[in-house]
């Protein structure tokens, strides 16, 4: 119990930028990847799809984020805003790209409208648990939701399996960090919770 006590209360987002060159031996992200998806998940449907890439793909993720941070490339701050991110992105040790993937023309989910978010719950579940895997195994992280999917280009870069009924739900940047973060302070618990016990 310390020892996820420990991970919960130590996992920070880590900026790829902090990252070394050491790329996390695969294995690794493949058994956490295996554990993690032992999540809550309603009607057993198994949402997640993952995509584990090399380091060709990550360069090319990074190259079409800064694209779209870029825009139509008339503000020069956002060119430069973009290369930054492009390379950020692309000189990443690792990146696993975790989408759900739910049809929404199943009988189910046309009886059960709220499998939809059900999905979303459960593969945010897994991307928990994977983070605080990767933590217990000293990988960083960082879970990213920039909108590079946004990019025509993106599903063919990943081979996504399902472009009509799959999206991104994050992008999980790992390696190895040296980066020392404060513990992270919250609101007094008092504030958010109505205690009837």
């Amino acid at each position: 119990m310390s020892d996820l006590i420990e991970a919960i209360l130590k996992r920070r987002t880590k900026k790829p930028s902090t990252f070394s060159e050491k790329i996390p031996d695969p294995s690794i992200i493949r058994e956490c990847v295996k554990l993690s998806r032992h999540a809550p998940n309603h009607h057993r449907t198994e949402p997640a799809r993952f995509y584990l890439l090399d380091s060709k793909r990550i360069q090319k993720i990074g190259k079409l984020f800064g694209e779209i941070v870029a825009q139509d490339r008339s503000d020069p701050q956002l060119i430069e805003r973009g290369k930054k991110k492009a390379q950020e992105w692309g000189n990443a040790p690792g990146l696993l790209i975790i989408t759900c993937h739910t049809d929404r023309t199943s009988e189910l989910v046309q009886k059960k409208p709220a499998v939809i978010e059900e999905d979303y719950a459960t593969c945010c579940c897994i991307c928990q648990n994977l983070l605080l895997l990767l933590e217990n195994k000293g990988i960083a992280t960082k879970w990213s939701t920039g909108p590079v999917w946004e990019h025509s280009k993106f599903p063919k870069a990943i081979g996504l399996s399902s472009i009509e009924h799959e999206y991104v739900v994050g992008l999980i940047f790992f390696g190895y960090s040296q980066q020392e973060l404060p513990a992270r302070s919250l609101i007094p618990l008092n504030d958010h919770l109505k205690d009837y016990t």
